[in-house]
């Protein structure tokens, strides 16, 4: 620890208020000579030590002012020696002490609050119990030193600083040690001779609190004021404020009060601090408002508010005024000055945010009062203020939440009070009142739990009125609309009774009509929500008998589906009608899947004979009908299935043969040929007359044909061909083609040649059926080797084709070349045959007879102008022309010919054969160069190997050529 040499002491550690006080020169101070500093250990020193040091130097000095200092430092500790003493005991009894005090002392305060009516004492009780805090005393405390030593100051001081601290801390030493009076008289001593010193503002504050805690409220005004006019900066200004209005207030200057309130208000209004309930500012903020009403309550009460803030302008605390001016009548049981304080904040603010709330208070209060004749007015004026239809509704949908379950009550109320006097007087016009509040209630949202029975009464007030089609739709409301109200039954049978009264009213045809048809649509509905009800079972069969003659089928169906649907079941007269409504107006409807089952379930009950053939055939028909929608929606298998069921369920139905010849074609479509030939078979037998039957033909032959028996399926073709030739000559045309195939697929050639032959017979045209008749004859007779038929209609192809002329399509011109080049490959083949022989004239003029032959048929199959066979007829005669060329050079060699002989021999032949390859060579090439065009087929390609043969220099590398051209190809 370092310390100074030649001090006396060092400052005591303790309170911030004893750390304060210690803040002058030390004893070293006093000191001329060098101090030298060393570290060294001090023994702790209590106060009282040092204030016998201070004491002991204060007799060493002279010099007034240094003896001022001293007897300062002497007086500073002396207070704290006290302060500390007291501090001490204070500690060890406190917790004993204080808790008992406080709480006898509060509990005693409160008792007064309590008890007492008067408004001004209970404020001042509860600001009493608020601000007391124990004062504890102890005949070991000892404040006298310090007080003897502050006076020592004073009489030994000239500072003007100094002396007002004095002043300042001798007023403290007197307050703690009792003695009032002399704290206040050093208190007025130092804002008397010192008012503008640091000491001053909170020593008029203090002395105001004094003064105004003595009764002596003018004088304590103008201390109050006096820290006022310091500035809103001082940290008195506030409490200043506030107690100068309440010095105002007591003297009864109400107005001067609030000058000070308000200004207090508006200094602390905004402040963050007031969010936190338990700050002083906002305690402060809340019971300046309470005191700000109290003074009006002494003036015109909320007039007086109304005009103030008229004068001084608008704050956003004013509710809060004129909330608690209310409270403080309300507290004073002035019910009606409560009720008008309220009613006076939403007639100056009538589009606040806040005026239902103060609407309510001002009902509450004529409530708590006991007005009566007040409260429904007021509630009135309620609902017209805030309800649904005022513009306040309109303009706050954010807040409506929070006032309007009080708003449906108060209407409620109303329309409850209204209808009991319209009961009593039995007027109907004295039922509108109720009307309209019961209306307004209900449109009014959110919905209300009572929503229903309210709802209820609003239609029987209506029906009282005799507004029968208002009440109708209240009734039917209250029915329908709240599944939990208990007698919902009961209002829709009141909803049929009001329809029954209109219509016994005097009413037009159309207008009656209209008003039945509402009738029929109400009964309906009672019928199926209110099925025990009583009246449930008539209700549904007059129901449905209007519904059918006015033509509602789809609303008889349903309303006679409520009746057969009863538990427990309805007579059997009852059951009979509502099964056969339902059965023969789903049939009308087009729902015959459920007419089936209604008039099976009608057929189960006892029925007159008469009736039941009738019934049986709607059955079969409702079956049928069934089969037709399942085949418009293309579900085929199900609707021939249905079909069918027609026979197995009525078999005497007349509608039997169409539903299964329509069967029968459905399967045929589905080709199901296995389930169609019998049923189309049978239909035959049955009904052979029938004009159904010349279509059987048609449909066995499909069935065949599906089933694979090609030759059955001929015949029924054949059939057809023979019934309409004629009289279709194309239906017949076609079926006789159709045999004809029927035979080829049947592998029967016998039987397809002479069905072929008599197609061409009978129909020499259209060419493109005439030339494929005739390549099937070919291919036929190939099959069973007759070569000379083959050949003729070989050649009948060919001329059908040049018959057709331009009319001959690709096919035909085809089938021609196919046809023409086939002919010709006899003499193709018999020209190879021929050896170029000795005598060598005679071979060549037999060989070049046949080859001139074959040129001639390959150049008609060229003229043709099919590729495939072109390129075919251009590579047999290059080849042709190419193999005569050779056969020359390899022909055989005259004998006896002698070397020279026979090499001239030779060259002959070869000067003799060269235009024969030249020939063949340049053909070739005109067939190999087709690749050019994208033609490059087994011809073409055969060319290409003739060519590398022929001239090895320019294809000798033809098969890497053909390569590609296969890739390309």
């Amino acid at each position: 620890m370092v310390a100074l040499g030649g001090c006396a002491s060092a400052p005591p550690s303790g309170t911030l208020e004893q750390q304060a006080r210690f803040g002058g020169t030390t004893l070293a101070d006093l000191e001329s000579t060098d101090i030298v500093i060393e570290e060294q250990q001090l023994e702790s020193a209590s106060t009282q030590d040092a204030l016998n040091s201070y004491r002991q130097a204060a007799e060493l000095f002279d010099d007034p002012q240094r003896r001022a200092k001293t007897l300062r430092r002497m007086a500073d500790l002396a207070l704290a020696s006290a302060t500390e003493q007291d501090m001490q005991i204070a500690q060890q009894e406190e917790a004993q002490l204080e808790q008992k005090v406080d709480q006898l002392v509060y509990d005693n305060t409160m008792s007064q609050v309590k008890t007492t009516d008067d408004t001004e004492r209970k404020l001042a009780l509860l600001d009493l119990a608020g601000t007391m805090s124990p004062t504890l005393a102890d005949e070991d405390v000892d404040y006298s030193t310090a007080i003897q030593l502050y006076q020592e100051l004073l009489n030994s001081t000239n500072d003007a600083n100094e002396r007002a601290e004095a002043y300042y801390l001798l007023s403290k030493a007197y307050a703690m040690d009792g003695d009032l009076d002399k704290a206040r008289s050093s208190l007025d001593s130092l804002v008397e001779q010192y008012p503008n010193s640091e000491w001053a503002l909170e020593a008029q504050f203090r002395r105001g609190e004094m003064l105004f805690s003595e009764g002596d409220y003018e004088y304590a005004e103008k201390a109050y004021a006096d820290v006022i006019e310091r500035g809103e900066r001082n940290e008195f200004y506030n409490q200043a404020l506030y107690k100068h209005g309440w010095s105002y207030y007591k003297l009864g200057e109400y107005e001067r009060a609030q000058n000070s309130f308000f200004t207090l208000l508006d200094n602390l209004n905004g402040e963050a601090v007031l969010a936190d309930d338990t700050s002083m500012e906002s305690k402060l903020f809340g019971d300046t408002q309470r005191v700000v009403s109290l003074s009006f309550s002494n003036l015109n009460g909320a007039k007086s508010v109304k005009a103030w803030f008229a004068r001084n302008g608008n704050r956003d605390y004013e509710p809060e005024i004129y909330r608690t001016l209310g409270d403080v009548y309300l507290n004073q049981e002035r019910f009606r000055d409560a009720a008008e304080t309220y009613d006076m904040f939403v007639q100056v603010y009538p589009d606040s945010r806040l005026a239902p709330e103060f609407s309510t208070l001002q009902i509450e209060s004529y409530q708590k009062g006991g007005f009566p004749t007040l409260v429904l007015p007021a509630k009135e004026k309620f609902i017209d203020h805030y309800g649904v239809n005022s513009e306040y509704w309109n303009r706050h949908p954010d807040i409506r939440q929070q006032y309007v379950d009080l708003l449906k009550g108060h209407i409620l109320d109303l329309a409850e009070y209204h209808h009991v006097l319209a009961q009593k007087s039995g007027k109907p016009a004295d039922y509108q009142a109720p009307a309209r509040w019961y209306k307004e209630f209900l449109d009014t949202p959110p919905v209300s739990t009572n929503q229903g029975d309210v709802n209820h009464r609003y239609a029987d007030v209506l029906f009282a009125a005799n507004d029968y089609p208002a009440a109708i739709t209240e009734f039917e409301r209250t029915a329908y609309s709240y599944p939990e109200h208990t007698t919902g039954g009961d209002a829709a049978f009141s909803a049929l009774v009001a329809y029954q009264k209109i219509l016994d009213g005097e009413l037009e045809q159309e207008q009656a009509t209209q008003w039945r048809q509402q009738k029929i649509a109400s009964a309906q509905k009672f019928g199926q929500n209110f099925p025990q009800h009583p009246q449930a079972t008539n209700v549904l069969h007059d129901t449905a008998e209007d519904q059918l003659a006015l033509g509602d089928v789809e609303g008889a169906v349903k309303t006679a589906g409520i009746l057969v649907s009863r538990d427990p079941a309805p007579a059997p007269e009852m059951l009979r009608y509502g099964w056969a409504t339902i059965a023969n107006g789903e049939f009308d409807l087009g729902r015959f899947k459920v007419s089936e089952l209604a008039y099976n379930k009608l057929l189960l009950l006892e029925v007159p004979p008469e009736q039941r053939a009738e019934y049986r055939e709607k059955l079969a028909l409702s079956i049928y009908r069934q089969g037709e929608q399942q085949r418009d929606q293309g579900n085929l298998d199900v609707a021939a299935a249905t079909f069918l069921r027609v026979g197995q369920a009525v078999p005497e139905a007349a509608v039997r043969k169409n539903a299964e010849f329509d069967a029968a074609t459905l399967f045929i479509q589905q080709q199901r040929s296995a389930d169609a030939i019998p049923v189309l078979e049978s239909f035959r037998q049955r009904y052979p007359n029938d004009p159904l039957a010349d279509t059987i033909p048609d449909k066995l032959a499909v069935a065949y044909e599906q089933q694979g028996n090609y030759t059955a399926a001929a015949g029924e073709l054949t059939l057809i061909a023979a019934n309409h030739k004629g009289e279709n000559d194309e239906l017949a045309r076609q079926a006789m083609w159709r045999a004809a195939e029927m035979q080829d697929r049947a592998e029967k050639p016998q039987a397809s040649i002479a069905l072929y032959e008599q197609y061409l017979q009978e129909w020499p045209q259209p060419y493109d059926f005439r030339s494929e008749a005739q390549f099937r004859l070919v291919e036929l007779n190939r099959k069973t080797a007759n070569s000379e038929r083959e050949t003729y209609w070989l050649k009948q192809l060919v001329t059908s084709y040049r018959d057709a002329g331009n009319n001959a399509d690709d096919r035909v011109a085809w089938l021609a070349a196919y046809a023409s080049f086939t002919l010709a490959e006899p003499n193709f083949q018999e020209f190879n045959r021929i050896k170029l022989e000795q005598p060598l004239k005679t071979s060549l003029a037999a060989k070049t007879t046949v080859m001139k032959k074959a040129l001639a048929d390959y150049q008609a199959v060229a003229q043709i102008g099919v590729a495939e066979y072109a390129t075919a007829a251009n590579y047999k005669i290059g080849e042709m022309y190419r193999v005569l060329a050779r056969d020359l050079i390899k022909s055989e060699r005259p004998n006896g010919m002698d070397e020279l002989e026979l090499e001239e021999y030779t060259m002959l032949l070869e000067d003799k054969a060269l235009p024969y390859e030249d020939q063949a060579i340049d053909i070739l090439i005109a067939n190999a160069n087709l690749v050019t065009d994208d033609i490059y087929d087994q011809w073409v390609k055969k060319s290409f190997t003739a060519l590398a043969e022929l001239i090895p220099g320019r294809y000798a590398k033809f098969e890497q050529v053909e390569s590609y051209v296969d890739i390309i190809y």
